[in-house]
């Protein structure tokens, strides 16, 4: 009788266990994009979804926490056991976050029946530049006198060299006009007439890629493709241009 009991227990444990694994959370957003770069929100919003194997399944707490670091690393703000059901853009409260870094989150949550699941691989988001001043950068332009007959798009191409393995490179780019830049004959990024529209007397935006994997140790060649774009292009319907 003893052993059938210590089998029962067992297999009870082993039941319960399996039960709480299958408690998990899942889907993590930033500011309703997956691992976003060039995120210019100083107080991003998280979202999450629970997943489970069971009916009627309730978060009724969580906890977030935030590192520089994955998985936990360099601890930077940790909300606390907090008792909510809300699971949908909760708003970071640490500190201030700075430009230009890659931050990583975690969750975890209470549900309705006492269980808590375990901590969630983790998300993260790289933060744009906030400020001007982050700006090192100066405007490059061409080295001869521009035909404001033709108005050719400029070509820039510049080498440079890494003397060791990269780890991670971030580009920052912008233009009057449109843009399409090449590392390593290698197409930057997906999107097309970049930067895009803006009123350019006030602002300009900008695009940040990880180029990470065009980059190598060694010799390495940047090129950009310039177009007039709406800047200096016709704009609308009364011939306007030179905007």
């Amino acid at each position: 009788m003893t052993k059938n009991l210590s089998l029962i227990a067992v297999i009870l444990l082993v039941l319960s266990s399996s039960v709480s694994a299958q408690l998990s959370v899942q889907h993590l957003l930033t500011e309703n994009l997956k691992n976003p770069i060039g995120l210019d929100s100083k107080l991003p919003r998280f979202s999450w979804q629970l997943e489970a194997a069971d009916r009627n399944e309730l978060q009724t707490a969580y906890e977030i926490r935030v590192s520089k670091g994955s998985n936990g690393k360099e601890s930077l703000w940790s909300s606390g056991k907090v008792a909510s059901s809300q699971y949908r853009h909760l708003v970071y409260s640490g500190p201030g976050l700075q430009s230009g870094k890659k931050y990583y989150w975690q969750v975890r949550i209470w549900d309705n029946k006492g269980r808590v699941s375990p901590w969630s691989a983790s998300a993260w988001w790289q933060t744009g530049l906030f400020e001007t001043t982050d700006w090192t950068a100066k405007w490059i332009q061409p080295g001869y006198t521009e035909d404001s007959i033709l108005r050719p798009s400029p070509l820039f191409r510049k080498e440079f060299a890494a003397s060791k393995k990269i780890l991670s490179a971030t580009a920052y780019i912008t233009a009057h006009g449109l843009y399409e830049a090449r590392i390593n004959g290698e197409r930057v990024g997906d999107a097309w007439l970049t930067p895009g529209w803006t009123a350019y007397q006030k602002r300009l935006q900008y695009q940040t890629y990880d180029v990470t994997a065009l980059v190598r140790k060694g010799k390495n060649a940047i090129g950009v493709t310039l177009g007039s774009g709406w800047y200096r292009g016709y704009l609308a319907f009364e011939r306007q241009h030179n905007t």
